[in-house]
C-alpha cells in the first residue's frame, strides 16, 4: 500500500512552467513517476506532447532526461539500461511515450525490447490520439470518437470506426515480465505499480490512461473526474499481468457510459443507438473478464 504521508514529504522531481496544456494528465503522470521512483531515475521521451516539457534552454526535470525520435525511444532506453548495468549501477530507466509512438510508429522497438526482456520500465501515456500534431486517429482511439482525421460530416456520422489495440495484453504476449494498465485518476494504484515494477528485473510495461483536454474537448477542471469515470464505467479495465496471471486491481461500479461520454466533446455526435452499442460492448467485455476468459476479451 502507498504511504501517503511519506509521499507528501518527498521533493517534487518535476517543476511547473512547461508548455504543455493546462490540466495535462500526461504531465501529472510524470509527477507520479517521480514520486514513486525517486531521483535515481532517467526519463527517455519519444517525440510527442511531452517534448514540450523541456524546450532549450529550459527543463522541468530534476532528473536526467533524453529526447528521441518518435520511433526509437525504447531502443535508446535499452542502450541506457545496458550502460548502467555494465557499470553495476541500479537506476530506474523509464521510457515515457505517447500512444501514437507506442502502438504504431515505434511499436517495433517496443516489441523488440519486450522480446529481449530489456530491463526498462516502459510507460505509454495513452490519450487516444496523436495529440501533439492536431488530434489525429491513433491505434488507441476509441470507437466513435471524433478526431481531426475522423471528422463528423456528411460522409462520416460515426467518427473513428476501429476499436483500440489492447497494449498491455500485447506486451504480455510479447514477453513483458510485468504488464499493467493504470489511470492518472487513480494515482495510488499507478504509484504502487511503478514501485512494484522497479523491483522486477526485465521489461515492464504500463498503459496509463491520460485524458487530453483539447483532443477530447473536456473542461480543464473535469480532467481528473473524466478519467475516474472512464474507469468506473468499465471502459478502461485496470489490471496487471505477471506470468500470464491476471489480477483485476479496480472493480468498476459499471456506471452508465452515457454519463462519461457526454463530458467529452469528441462524442457530441453520438445518438442513443450509438451510446447503447458502446454500453453493450462494455458489458460484454466485463462478462468475459468475470467469467475468467480474460485473454478472449477486447478491452474496449
Amino acid at each position: 500500500m502507498v504511504n501517503v504521508k511519506q509521499l507528501a514529504k518527498k521533493k517534487e522531481l518535476i517543476t511547473g512552467g512547461t508548455f504543455a496544456c493546462t490540466g495535462c494528465q500526461a504531465i501529472y503522470g510524470l509527477r507520479l513517476v517521480g514520486m514513486a521512483l525517486g531521483k535515481d531515475t532517467v526519463i527517455i521521451n519519444a517525440a510527442g506532447c511531452m517534448t514540450l516539457t523541456a524546450t532549450h534552454p529550459y527543463t522541468c526535470y530534476k532528473t536526467p532526461w533524453l529526447f528521441n525520435a518518435i520511433e526509437n525511444a525504447a531502443s535508446t532506453a535499452t542502450g541506457v539500461a545496458k550502460g548502467f548495468e555494465a557499470q553495476g549501477k541500479k537506476v530506474n530507466v523509464v521510457c515515457y511515450a505517447g500512444d501514437g509512438s507506442t502502438s504504431e510508429i515505434g511499436f517495433g522497438a517496443v516489441s523488440g525490447a519486450a522480446y529481449r526482456n530489456d530491463n526498462i520500465i516502459y510507460i505509454c501515456y495513452n490519450n487516444g490520439n496523436y495529440a501533439n500534431t492536431g488530434y489525429q486517429v491513433s491505434a488507441e482511439t476509441p470507437e466513435y470518437a471524433r478526431t481531426l482525421t475522423s471528422p463528423i460530416g456528411k460522409k462520416n456520422k460515426f467518427g473513428n470506426l476501429l476499436p483500440r489495440k489492447s497494449l498491455a495484453k500485447l506486451m504480455a504476449q510479447n514477453g513483458a515480465v510485468y504488464s499493467a494498465t493504470a489511470s492518472t485518476s487513480y494515482p495510488h494504484d499507478f504509484i504502487e505499480k511503478l514501485q512494484k515494477a522497479s523491483k522486477i528485473k526485465g521489461f515492464k510495461f504500463i498503459d496509463l490512461l491520460t485524458p487530453c483536454e483539447p483532443g477530447w474537448l473536456v473542461k480543464t477542471n473535469e480532467m481528473f473526474k473524466v478519467g475516474k469515470m472512464i474507469v468506473d464505467s468499465g471502459m478502461w479495465p485496470v489490471y496487471e499481468i505477471e506470468n500470464k496471471k491476471v489480477t483485476i486491481n479496480i472493480k468498476p461500479a459499471m456506471t452508465p457510459v452515457k454519463d462519461v461520454l457526454k463530458m467529452q466533446g469528441r462524442y457530441k455526435h453520438l445518438n442513443a443507438s450509438m451510446i447503447n452499442y458502446i454500453q453493450k460492448k462494455v458489458k460484454k467485455e466485463w462478462e468475459t473478464i468475470n467469467s475468467g476468459k480474460f485473454w478472449e476479451s477486447n478491452d474496449y
